[in-house]
This record gives structure tokens, C-alpha cells and sequence, in this order.
């Protein structure tokens, strides 16, 4: 074993004092320009009791006790407090994640994370800290400046918040070894995912009929027989239009406002359109076609739409009017797919069609499946099945008759 120093980490160094510690994994000896008198090592000692408290505790910055120590850029790193982690992390993202994402996640940062740790130090903040502000917003609770109930945060919303979280500290970890990330062991929650909630063809009609502006009612059955998503619809370009095969090429999106040159999934589809789908681009080719770029419009404004929210209001009167229980305007793409796969079209056809992976399709939609096949897979079956049993046993032949 190593002997322990009779010093206490605090020696002459000529006519300057050194302290001694261990920062880092690093040896640290920055030198204090004092004269080596029983006084000031008395001092020395003293700041080094210090120096180790705030290591312990994940404080210490080393520029503001030795702004000249050689060693001092190392503070320039690891002595971030989490909301300048934070700003970084949101800065550095931009290489990686779209804008539309990376605002929702600094709102994220923001609402939850900065403004309960923002002035830690990483090190601070530790496991258990971070699983009792969990179990704080999983709560029920007053507001107390405006006396409001403040509802629990659902479980997909806290799942959704410790993503910019987990990242914002992967980033502190990798500039910083001896951090250990907080959310380490924290899995997300199980979350029961919503089945499809479509509208019947019945619906479909009661909806269109109900909506007063012509424009705005192609735009809703378009969105119901074509199937695209809100973010792909607002973004379809004429040039992406071929009126003569009756297709559409769905390969940009718009969200929050915002245009990118790719869809959610990142691969670009040729979309087949059904009569009413290509009856409503026709219609809308009068409409739209010489005023820009952009199928669709905001009848409202004569401007492209910005995102889904802008219709929410309109769509909520219309399915009262209508009679119909509300689902939101992204259950129109649901109905797009399963009334497709109703009318007995072929499931990988119909996935390719809407952007969705085969896994997707077979397990939100299998339940529409069987009604598809209108009876001609139970059929093969059971020819099978008499053309077995009338084998292993010739009396099946007789009881059938």
C-alpha cells in the first residue's frame, strides 16, 4: 500500500506553494503565488480541503481557482452546468435530426429538464434525482403560482422527454469519462399503442357531404382514398404528379411549418390512385395548378397549408355536423388502408402504397385482413382439408354427401 502524504497534498515549490489532488484521473499541481511561510501552506491546506469538497460534490471548476494553470482548458469541457450541455447538444444535433425535431426536443430540454437542473453540474445529477422528477410529473399536482390542477404526464409524453435527456448526456459522456449517465437503467414504460380507428365508407360520404367548401372536401377525400400522410398531402408538388399513369410520387413532407426534402420513413414511394383519388386531382389541377407549386391549398388563405393543426378546428365542426364520432384527421390514412384491404386488395400492396413496413401492416391492420379475402382463403382451406380427411378416411366422403 501506498504511504499517505505527511504533507496533506501542500508543498513548497521555490518560492511559490503547490497543491496537490487528483482531478479526472489526472495529477493535478497547480502552484499558488504565495511565499511557502507556515501561514500560507496553513491556507494552501485549507483550499485544498476545498478543491476535493467540490470534486466530490461535481462543482469544481478549475479556471476559477487557477485561471493559469496549464491545465486549465480542461474547464472549458467538463465544467459546463446541464443547460449549456444542453444548448450545445441542440446546436450539434443540427448535423443529425431535422429542425421540426430538434425544436420539439429543446422544448422538451426546456419545459422539463434545464428547468429543473439547468444549474447542475453534470455530475450532480444524479439516477435517483432523475427518477423522482419522473415520479414528480407522473403526478398529479397544484400549480402553485396559478392554482391549476397540473395533470400526470402520460407515459408515451415521459418516454418522448428523456430522449433529448439521454442525449444531451451521451454527449457529456463521451467529452467526460468519469460522468456516469443518470438514465442508465431507466427503461422506458410500456405504452398500449392505439389500434386504427377508421372511418367506414358510410362515414366517409356523411363527412365530404357535410363540409360546405368544395376545395376543402376534396382535400379530406383525397386524404381518405390516397392515404398519404398530413405531412406528405401538405408537401405534394404538381411536378410530383403523372396525370397520364395516374400516380403520385410521395417524397418530401412539411411539418411545423417547415418543408423537408424527405418523408418520415426516409425512402421515397410511387403511390397508385384509386378513381376517387384521381378524380380529386383532376378537380383540384383548375384550382391550384397555375398558382404554384403545391396540389393542395388552404381555401381559407389561398396559402399552402402549414400543418395539421391549421384543420383541426373545421374538421371537428364537420363531424359534429355530420353526426360522426370524432377521430382525429390522421385516421383518414387508416381508412385509406383498410378499406383497401376490405375491397380484397393484396396486403404488401397496400403497404407499399402507404409507406408502411410489412411488420406494420400484419400487425395494426391483421384484424381487416380476413375480411379481404371474402371467404376464398377459408375456401382453400377446407378443400384441403376434405381432400385429406376423404384419404385417411373414405367414410368423410360418405357423411359429407
Amino acid at each position: 500500500m501506498g504511504r499517505r502524504s505527511s504533507t496533506g497534498g501542500v508543498t513548497p515549490s521555490g518560492d511559490r506553494v503547490q497543491i496537490r489532488f487528483t482531478y479526472q484521473g489526472k495529477d493535478m499541481r497547480p502552484t499558488l503565488d504565495l511565499k511557502p511561510t507556515t501561514a500560507n501552506l496553513r491556507h494552501a491546506k485549507r483550499l485544498r480541503e476545498q478543491i476535493l469538497a467540490d470534486i466530490k460534490a461535481g462543482a469544481f471548476n478549475l479556471s476559477e481557482f487557477f485561471p493559469d494553470y496549464r491545465n486549465v482548458e480542461l474547464s472549458d469541457t467538463t465544467n459546463r452546468n446541464f443547460r449549456q450541455w444542453a444548448e450545445l447538444w441542440g446546436t450539434l444535433s443540427a448535423r443529425s435530426l431535422e429542425n421540426s425535431t430538434i425544436r420539439i426536443y429543446k422544448r422538451h430540454l426546456k419545459a422539463y429538464w434545464t428547468s429543473q437542473f439547468g444549474d447542475l453540474a453534470p455530475k450532480q445529477i444524479t439516477n435517483e434525482r432523475v427518477l423522482q422528477h419522473l415520479a414528480f410529473l407522473a403526478t398529479a399536482r397544484v400549480d402553485v403560482i396559478s392554482g391549476r390542477m397540473i395533470k400526470p404526464l402520460a407515459r408515451k409524453t415521459q418516454n418522448n422527454i428523456l430522449i433529448p435527456f439521454r442525449g444531451v448526456f451521451e454527449l457529456i459522456c463521451k467529452a467526460d469519462p468519469y460522468v456516469r449517465d443518470p438514465t442508465e437503467g431507466i427503461d422506458n414504460l410500456k405504452v398500449q399503442k392505439a389500434a386504427p380507428d377508421p372511418f367506414t365508407a358510410e362515414e366517409v360520404d356523411s363527412i365530404l357531404s357535410a363540409i360546405e367548401n368544395k376545395e376543402l372536401s376534396d382535400y379530406f377525400e383525397f386524404a381518405c382514398f390516397a392515404g398519404l400522410r398530413v405531412s406528405e398531402q401538405i408537401a405534394l408538388f404538381w411536378e410530383d404528379v403523372d396525370l397520364r399513369h395516374g400516380t403520385v410520387v410521395v417524397r418530401r413532407a412539411r411539418v411545423l411549418a417547415e418543408d423537408k426534402e424527405r418523408t418520415k420513413t426516409g425512402y421515397e414511394r410511387e403511390v397508385e390512385l384509386n378513381a376517387r383519388a384521381l378524380a380529386v386531382i383532376k378537380r383540384q389541377r383548375a384550382r391550384t395548378q397555375a398558382k404554384g407549386v403545391y396540389v393542395f391549398l388552404n381555401p381559407s388563405t389561398g396559402q399552402r397549408w402549414n400543418d395539421e393543426q391549421e384543420q383541426r378546428r373545421e374538421w371537428v365542426r364537420v363531424l359534429r355536423a355530420a353526426n360522426v364520432r370524432y377521430r382525429p384527421p390522421k385516421e383518414c390514412r387508416d381508412t385509406s388502408v383498410t378499406l383497401a384491404l376490405m375491397a380484397g386488395a393484396d396486403p404488401l400492396w397496400v403497404a407499399k402504397q402507404h409507406g408502411h413496413s410489412v411488420t406494420v401492416m400484419m400487425k395494426s391492420y391483421a384484424k381487416f385482413i380476413p375480411r379481404a379475402d371474402k371467404g376464398r382463403n377459408l375456401e382453400a382451406v377446407n378443400a384441403a382439408l376434405k381432400l385429406t380427411d376423404s384419404a385417411v378416411n373414405p367414410q368423410y366422403v360418405e357423411i359429407q354427401k
